[in-house]
């Protein structure tokens, strides 16, 4: 019955109060989204911008594709930190040629196709607190391609691998005055693989760079050590220009220029197709950027979930141990508990209220009080890392019992004793009368049962450390300990989310019932 008749509604203080009933509902129901959708929107973003606090990441409204230096919340800040692997000192010495046209934007991504293998390296490198990068994911799909499985793959390249995510990518120290690589199958491979990367991948190696990483190592840091007939006005290392001849360049060569450029730098290389042009990098990626913006977009709004499911998914069973653990732990707690309950209602004892008492005192320990006397249990009787460790110790609860029992107790006397004249066995009235009237009962505790083991991670890691049967949760816990950035494990949780935001959605009509069914009898 409605406490407010239909006559009452229409004057205007029932219309008003109850304006103001549903404005505060609504407030309520908005300050309940607001911190799950700010999850959803950290998930989003990335390691330069995910301080930022705004709903909408700033990259999905700004290219900032014109800016020299671009702020790194833009799709263009994004962009760089993720091809130079967030080295900014990097970032502000390629912002040349920003004002270059077309044409020579063209030539410069042809210069790139054929410059040779030693000449660039590969961008979109991980860096930490990083776990991925575009190049990590790429070289990954390649190296499945090639060999049936990690073991395949442990054998030809002498590495203890346990997943090909774990297979780092080569280093390249071209830079560096002396290094040479390994002549092993994995940089042979790495070669292969490194000539199928597109240009946006390929970094050159600049002597320009080179001569200002020398000088910057060389004073120290502190740039107003460097003689001002070799600074010629610039502002800091980024800014320094490489001598083409004189004392200062030889100096250079004898010191520090890697040997494999003794006779001709990349810049030698660029002089030969654009003479007197500075290499348009700056304009090229402008252009880069401007074109494939809806697929950076994309990609960064989908790569830690990427990664998650990836991470997740790599073992293949971590999907079928969370349903059987979830199923398992529902089955045994709609089986254990009805019939203490349904005992406790239909044979009372002297101490069955002590016996209530002492069930609803389980309810005011944490159960983080039991989880060593249970692991020290469960390792006695050989249980360790299996279904059942992660399942009987919750099979039975107090909570449960003692409102089931209240439910049984309200039910008519004159049902069970209809049951009994007509020859009905005590198992049979409780399967065919008690339980069917408890159905909104049960379906509400089976969903308590479900969120409770769905959303075990700390128990289920101590008494189930064998990966094999790992869940979600402790596939998430193991992450966060990876000290994975916060914007992967908010993708993490919002994936984590999904099955339980969908069980309330579809499960509303029986949780109110067993909310309420209770109380009404």
């Amino acid at each position: 019955m409605a406490l407010v008749n239909k006559v009452g509604r229409r004057t205007w203080k029932a219309r008003l109060a109850m304006l103001a009933l549903y404005a505060i509902l609504t407030a309520g129901a908005i300050t309940t989204l607001y911190p799950f959708l700010l999850m959803i929107s950290y998930s989003l973003k990335g390691a330069t911008d995910q301080d930022d606090t705004r709903l909408a990441p700033r990259y999905f409204q700004e290219t900032g594709a014109s800016v020299a230096v671009p702020d790194k919340e833009s799709l263009m800040g994004k962009y760089l930190d993720d091809k130079y692997s967030g080295d900014k000192d990097l970032i502000a010495s390629t912002r040349s040629g920003a004002s270059a046209n077309a044409a020579l934007v063209t030539a410069y991504e042809s210069f790139l196709e054929n410059l040779p293998l030693d000449d660039w390296v590969a961008g979109y490198r991980t860096v930490p607190p990083q776990l991925t990068s575009q190049l990590s994911q790429r070289y990954e799909s390649w190296l499945q391609t090639r060999y049936r499985d990690i073991q395949d793959l442990n054998r030809a390249y002498g590495e203890q691998n346990t997943s090909f995510q774990q297979v780092a990518p080569p280093a390249e120290r071209f830079s560096e005055r002396d290094w040479k690589p390994e002549p092993t199958l994995k940089w042979s491979e790495w070669l292969q693989f490194k000539q199928s990367l597109p240009t946006d991948y390929r970094l050159p190696v600049r002597a320009q760079r080179i001569f200002q990483q020398y000088w910057n190592f060389k004073t120290e840091g502190q740039f107003a050590n460097v003689p001002p007939a070799l600074a010629k006005g610039a502002t800091g290392f980024d800014d320094m220009a490489l001598p083409a001849t004189g004392a200062w360049r030889a100096a250079f060569d004898a010191a520090r220029m890697p040997l494999r450029y003794q006779k001709e730098t990349v810049e030698d290389r660029w002089n030969r197709t654009a003479p007197g042009r500075p290499m348009p990098i700056a304009a090229s990626e402008s252009a880069y950027v401007v074109s494939h913006a809806t697929e950076l977009r994309q990609d960064f709004a989908v790569r830690n979930y990427r990664f998650v499911l990836d991470y997740l998914l790599r073992d293949g069973g971590v999907l079928l141990n969370t349903v059987t653990y979830c199923g398992l732990a529902v089955l045994a707690q709609l089986t254990v508990n009805p019939l203490a309950a349904y005992a406790l209602s239909r044979y009372p004892i002297r101490g069955s209220y002590k016996i209530l008492v002492f069930l609803l005192a389980t309810m005011a320990f944490p159960a983080e009080v039991a989880m060593i006397p249970s692991f020290l249990l469960l390792k006695d009787l050989g249980l360790l890392n299996t279904f059942a460790a992660l399942v009987l110790p919750g099979a039975a609860s107090g909570y449960m019992i003692y409102l089931l029992k209240g439910f049984f107790d309200s039910l008519p006397a004159e049902l069970f004793e209809a049951g009994q004249i007509d020859g009905a066995s005590e198992t049979r009235l409780m399967v065919k009368v008690a339980l069917p009237l408890t159905r909104p009962v049960l379906g509400y505790l089976a969903l308590l049962a479900f969120m409770g083991a769905y959303g075990a991670f700390m128990y289920a890691f101590l008494v189930a450390q064998d990966r094999r049967i790992w869940t979600i949760m402790v596939y998430i816990y193991e992450l966060q300990s990876r000290s994975a950035p916060e914007s992967v494990m908010m993708a993490a949780l919002t994936l984590a989310a999904v099955p339980t935001l969908l069980v309330f959605l579809f499960s509303q009509q029986v949780i109110l019932k067993g909310m309420v069914l209770p109380g009404e009898r």
